[in-house]
């Protein structure tokens, strides 16, 4: 009777073993994108001889803008080279950074992505609505894939910035590595408040500048005449949905605003408080269920505005870090949930805003368990 529970006590252990195995592998593959496009990558570095480097001590640094381009693709075309391509010559920078862990830098090289580099651009159709993804304070781009590529596959160009500097480690044109700036992170807090807007400026000049080469990319290269450079959202997530912001308000080229769960002073829209809104439709997409009502007064003084609250959610779950955690059971999980629904509704607002197709979801005040929706102005 013994050996017989022995027995069956190894087979559950094995058994509950497996189940975590084929759970974490499971976890290490990003949602596959739901349009009907495959999704190619390609990278860009554009370099801005208007702008010196201020973070660097050499006078001929010259700022750089790194761009990750997520794209309609022939199925079947490219490379396959995974989840993070400058992975190898960057996994010592992302370390030092502090923004991630060892164990997730390793990790990384399993994670699997359906996107792939360089594959042949859908030539058939097009030309392809864009849209400028700004990220996160120290925080790659590339951590956004699930969301660009999702984007890509129901027809636009999402072209993400990696803001030198400002981003856990990207690699220049000249081949050296630029790292996270975190020491003005641990400022004290009036520093720290004066840094920050001194690096929005900066990259809304990224953004802006970006904006400069769209007519470059639509005339040569991989993409040349898939670029709608006339049709254009800006989006950005934390202190990049703040630029995505203040970019609006500063070029008129840019169609629609996107914030994932950026606040400041100012609320979604700045980091002063007495700044106003952009003119543009926009989206502020949250984990906020609360805002001040001088912040509700702004988008009241809006053409077109809403606040989109993913209910539970993090200030992460706009990235894929909980999408890629391990989980203990099986299927999906309540990261993948969030993404789902963060996807669902960045499409619904860029169809409604660059492809005029009205959406339901944007239609009505809407208070569910998972989501809750303010349209700006009110029926």
């Amino acid at each position: 009777m013994r050996v017989k529970s022995w027995k069956i006590g190894v087979l559950i252990g094995l058994g509950i073993l497996l189940g975590v195995i084929l759970s974490i592998s499971s976890q290490l593959e990003l949602p596959a994108p739901g349009g009907a496009y495959a999704v190619g990558q390609t990278k860009i570095r554009w370099e801005d001889t208007s702008r010196p480097e201020v973070l660097t001590q050499n006078p001929d640094d010259f700022r750089e803008v790194v761009v990750m381009v997520w794209y309609p693709a022939e199925p079947g075309t490219g490379v396959n080279v995974g989840y993070f391509p400058d992975l190898l010559s960057l996994s010592d920078t992302l370390l030092q950074s502090g923004e991630l862990e060892p164990w997730e830098v390793f990790g990384l090289r399993f994670v699997r992505s359906e996107s792939r580099l360089d594959a042949n651009p859908v030539n058939a159709e097009g030309p392809f609505p864009v849209v400028m993804l700004s990220p996160g304070n120290g925080t790659n781009v590339e951590f956004y894939s699930s969301l660009a590529g999702e984007i890509a596959s129901h027809g636009y160009i999402v072209l993400g910035l990696n803001h030198p500097y400002d981003v856990a480690a990207v690699q220049l044109s000249d081949g050296k590595v630029a790292p996270y700036d975190r020491d003005k992170w641990l400022l004290d807090a009036a520093a720290h408040q004066e840094y920050t807007a001194e690096r929005i400026k900066v990259r809304t000049a990224d953004v802006v500048f970006a904006l400069d080469q769209l007519e470059g990319l639509n005339s040569n290269g991989l993409l040349a005449g898939l670029v709608d450079g006339d049709s254009v959202a800006v989006a950005g997530h934390s202190l990049g949905g703040i630029t995505a912001s203040e970019a609006c308000k500063a070029d008129a080229r840019c169609k629609a605003c996107m914030n994932f769960d950026g606040l400041q002073r100012g609320g979604p829209f700045s980091m002063e408080d007495t700044a106003i809104p952009p003119n543009q439709p926009f989206l502020f997409l949250t984990k906020e269920a609360q805002l001040r009502p001088k912040l509700i007064g702004g988008f009241e003084s809006m053409s077109e505005s809403y606040w989109v609250v993913v209910h539970g959610a993090t200030h992460q779950s706009f990235t894929d870090g909980p999408v890629l955690l391990p989980s203990l059971m099986p299927g999906p999980n309540q990261a993948d949930r969030f993404m789902g629904l963060i996807r669902e509704y960045s499409l619904a607002f860029l169809d409604q805003t660059l492809k005029d197709r009205s959406n339901e979801r944007l239609a009505k005040m809407v208070e569910e368990e998972d989501i809750s929706v303010r349209v700006f102005p009110s029926n």
